[in-house]
């Protein structure tokens, strides 16, 4: 069924109202609803048992006048014509050259032999020609659908009229639906349950709690923070101390936000030791979180991301969380913006050079005195030198969890599955035999084993070593879960907005495929993906709610406008990719966005100076990655090549453009002369 622009209108409303209102969750909910209300009042639905004393009951559904601006008849004609039928056919009627009524004529074959079922019927309507198809669409209710209803009808001739039950309102001349109201809230509130009954979906937030409690715990226990100070404590230079702060980035790597608040605390005393501006420890800091976040297999972005691919999947018609986490893993190398982001990072760290507001900020850092801004903390004394085990530990035993559970659950999919063979396994590589079993794994339930294992691993490894107790470790966790809390909600509505726009639903994805079709190249769309994610999230300040609403669109047209590459095209990855890309992206330049300001505030930076110093080194990444990246990808260029052609490039940038701060050379740090 064709709403047009009308299936447009829940993510555009979700949209728009998230820039206007700097928020996420309620402009979700109103997408949702308007979603609902276009359902309720643009279409018309008549249930049937056929005559048989409702032992069956099909519902079919058709256009509201409101949309199609003309009636829907179905005529049901029982005949007795051999094996052939049912037979759906829609002879249109005519008034002054415009369609007035639309019939859907279906013969039904009343032969003993042969009489037709309703799942007969059910296969013949859903596989009619698309004109019938956007007349009505049928679906069984109740009853077996190998049961016979040709002969159940109680005449040859049987007509339902698609006419909704219209109330005039007396002098404004307008008239409306009756039911049409309630059914939009029944229609809301029924895809607001549906998105967190799924089973699917309970394991996503599980896994996310999971994992925030993990986080909650290494915080509050000191495990993390004493492993920082140990390894900074190792530092001799300015080109190490920046070094250290990059790569601790990289080791944080199961939750932005963990990794903004310990690292900008943590290392504040390693970059005024060695004279680095507070704007660059914020820089080092923001440039790694989100990136390596959304890069990682075990974080608390991977169950979100596989959840939004599955519904853009779901969106095309393909139904499988095995598929989605099979696009997950293989989208990775085409996120060009978060890999190129940390290339830019190692390139100004290794280099010592910047360039732009970062330029100044660095030289005013070397001229300052150290009993000013930049007085040295010093590093306490930890007095459990050993609870450093309680942060990598836990970590480890999450990852090795996720994978052990991966491979053991894909060995039994393909266990019980009849249609892998032993001869055909061996005719493939090892690593692409792993690469199977890995795929076909349960990764939502791998990911909740893994999360669970690092949790518990965390508390008992605090406690063990002293830092400390039971009580303390659980506010820590309840602590780190609670965190989680927006997010999660933020997911729970961006699932029922995706709903929305299933094909079963709007169908917003066929209609854009439809009008995009001929007037966007599909080589473009990687890039316009990007471009729209980025300015959405900058807009809004929330790279997951731009995720949330983009995620399924993208996917599902990629999918629909590249249909011979499929979900493993080139097309497809790429435009998955730049969904992310272009979020992390306009994530890093918003003034708005959650982790830059956690990132300022964690690194005592001033907040409009940190966006002001790291904006052109996000603007440099996002021009190689477009150039270098997406649009070549699309053309099917391997992401690998694109990745390295972008680094060459961003040397390149840094080298001719950057410079050395003043007084680099012959600096000493305070406490070395």
């Amino acid at each position: 069924m064709d709403f047009g622009f009308l299936s447009l209108l829940p993510p555009l409303v979700a949209i728009v109202l998230a820039v206007a209102t700097r928020r996420v969750v309620l402009p979700l909910a109103a997408g949702v609803a308007v979603g609902a209300v276009v359902l309720a009042f643009g279409r018309v639905e008549l249930v049937t048992d056929f005559g048989t004393n409702d032992r069956v009951r099909v519902r079919f559904v058709a256009p509201s006048p409101w949309v199609s601006g003309c009636k829907t008849r179905l005529v049901l004609l029982r005949r007795d014509k051999g094996d052939e039928l049912p037979l759906v056919m829609s002879p249109q009627f005519f008034m002054d050259n415009e369609p007035y009524l639309d019939s859907l004529e279906i013969q039904l074959n009343s032969n003993a032999n042969s009489e037709t079922t309703v799942q007969d019927l059910l296969d013949t309507l859903q596989n009619s020609s698309s004109r019938a198809q956007g007349l009505a669409t049928a679906s069984l209710e109740k009853g077996e659908p190998s049961t016979p209803i040709a002969a159940s009808l109680p005449s040859d001739l049987e007509i339902f009229d698609f006419e909704p039950q219209w109330k005039y309102f007396p002098g404004s001349g307008i008239s409306l639906p009756v039911a049409a109201w309630w059914n939009a809230v029944v229609i809301f509130v029924t895809t607001i349950y549906e998105s967190i009954s799924s089973l699917s979906h309970i394991q996503a937030l599980i896994f996310s709690l999971l994992l925030g409690a993990m986080v909650g715990t290494l915080e509050s226990g000191g495990g993390m923070r004493v492993l920082i100070q140990r390894v900074s404590s190792k530092i001799k230079s300015r080109r190490g101390a920046q070094t250290l702060i990059a790569t601790s980035g990289l080791a944080v790597f199961f939750d932005d936000y963990a990794n903004t608040l310990l690292l900008g605390g943590t290392m504040r005393s390693t970059a005024d030791r060695y004279r680095l501006s507070r704007q660059k420890l914020a820089y080092l800091v923001d440039s790694t979180a989100a990136p390596v976040a959304g890069l990682a297999v075990v974080s608390t972005w991977a169950a979100i991301e596989i959840s939004y691919m599955a519904d853009g999947l779901a969106v095309a018609g393909i139904d499988d969380n095995q598929a989605a986490f099979e696009m997950f893993i293989r989208s990775i190398p085409y996120r060009f913006y978060p890999w190129l982001a940390l290339v830019m990072v190692y390139c100004i760290t290794i280099s010592q050079r910047d360039f732009g507001p970062m330029l100044k900020a660095e030289q005013a850092a070397l001229m300052a005195e150290l009993d000013g801004e930049f007085k040295e903390n010093g590093t306490v004394a930890e007095p459990y030198p050993r609870l450093w085990w309680a942060a990598v530990v836990p970590v480890v035993l999450c990852v090795v969890s996720v994978m052990v559970m991966l491979v053991y659950t894909g060995l039994e999919t393909q266990a019980a599955s009849e249609d892998v063979a032993v001869v055909g396994q061996a005719e493939y590589g090892l690593l692409r035999q792993a690469g199977q079993v890995i795929g076909n794994g349960d990764s939502y339930v791998a990911l909740m084993v893994g999360g669970a294992v690092g949790l518990l691993a965390a508390v008992w490894m605090h406690i063990a070593l002293g830092g400390c107790r039971f009580t303390e470790c659980m506010k820590g966790a309840f602590g780190g879960a609670r965190q989680m809390g927006p997010a999660l909600l933020i997911l729970w509505f961006a699932w029922a907005l995706s709903a929305m726009t299933e094909k079963n639903a709007l169908d917003t994805g066929g209609y854009l495929s439809s009008i995009l079709s001929d007037r966007l190249d599909v080589h473009l769309l990687p890039t316009v993906v990007f471009l729209i994610a980025g300015a959405m999230a900058f807009s809004t300040g929330t790279s997951w709610g731009t995720m949330a609403i983009l995620t399924p669109l993208s996917v599902g047209l990629a999918l629909q406008l590249d249909a011979e590459g499929g979900p493993d095209g080139a097309i497809a990855l790429a435009t998955c990719g730049s969904v992310l890309a272009g979020a992390i992206f306009g994530d890093h330049c918003s003034p708005i966005s959650d982790t830059t300001v956690l990132s300022s505030r964690a690194s005592g930076c001033d907040h409009v100076a940190h966006v002001r110093t790291q904006m052109p080194y996000a603007m440099v990444v996002a021009v190689v990655c477009i150039l270098g990246g997406t649009i070549p990808a699309a053309f099917g260029v391997s992401p690998w090549i694109s990745l390295v052609l972008g680094t060459v490039v961003l040397v390149a940038v840094v080298r001719s453009f950057g410079k050395l701060p003043r007084e680099t050379e012959n600096h000493v740090p305070a406490g070395k002369e």
